[in-house]
């Protein structure tokens, strides 16, 4: 590995948590010998969430916080989900407009940091569709904008179904057909499922509904907002559902996982 300085950048992480354990972290980023990037972590809390201290060896400052972005920015993507909480990360040392209540927050233990650090380590290996899907999640959870919020919603189901739906001829024909193949693959038939339990129209509804978002054709009057924000909570539930599931379904190296176990994270 060339021989770079080290860096120290500072994140804000914004949202109604708090840690419970502030002793350092050190976690080792890559198994090549030319992977530039590991770090020694601080989190502490803040009056908005935390702010998270991250080492970096890079070149130059810009490449070291756009490292220190993808690195603590996957972690949030794996945490959001066991947490279920707006995690919003600061690209530019500014509060986000909103604010959560002091006196209400998700308090995150140690373990947990250290699971979400795994985690993503190990879907960016393995799994990079998968993490992906996870990002889309975790803006939905934290923008304020009811539409992205529901594009962010549907993205993350999407994604994870046309990357891994069953092989089949219902399959072949698109992303809803792929939709529906996963949600029989995990939940059995259309009366079984969680939350939507018999709507067999409820993939085509929003499927319509993200084709008119994203192509401009809802109208943005109190009566299309409130459409959107009625389907918000349902279609939040059932991504968050899916995607909890469907972890279970993800083939993780064993050798892979005992090895991130071994040297991936410890206290310093």
């Amino acid at each position: 590995m060339p021989n770079y300085p080290t860096w120290e950048v500072k994140l804000s992480v914004n949202g109604p948590i708090k840690t419970q354990d502030t002793s350092p972290l050190r976690i080792f980023k890559g198994f090549q010998e030319d992977d530039p990037f590991y770090s020694d972590v601080k989190i502490r809390n803040t009056q908005y969430g935390v702010l998270i201290s991250v080492t970096a060896f890079a070149s130059n400052g810009d490449l070291a916080h756009q490292a220190a972005l993808l690195f603590v920015g996957k972690m949030l993507d794996s945490l959001s989900l066991s947490v279920r909480q707006p995690l919003f990360l600061s690209f530019t040392h500014e509060h986000v407009s909103q604010k959560f209540q002091d006196d209400v927050r998700r308090i995150i233990k140690r373990d947990e940091w250290i699971a979400a650090f795994k985690d993503a380590r190990l879907y960016n290996e393995q799994e990079p569709t998968y993490l992906r899907a996870l990002g889309w999640h975790r803006k939905g959870l934290y923008t304020n904008d009811p539409y992205d919020k529901f594009l962010a919603y549907w993205n993350s189901i999407e994604i994870t179904a046309t990357k891994y739906h069953p092989d089949s001829e219902e399959a072949k024909k698109g992303s809803k057909n792929q939709i529906w193949e996963c949600f029989k693959e995990l939940w059995g038939e259309c009366q079984n499922w969680p939350i939507i339990r018999g709507n067999n129209q409820w993939i085509n509804d929003n499927y319509e509904l993200r084709k008119d978002i994203a192509h401009g054709l809802t109208t943005i009057t109190v009566d299309g907002v409130k459409n959107i924000v009625t389907a918000l909570d349902e279609i939040e539930r059932v991504a968050y559902r899916f995607l909890a599931d469907w972890r279970n379904q993800l083939q993780i190296s064993d050798h892979l996982n005992s090895l991130i176990d071994h040297i991936g994270i410890e206290s310093t």
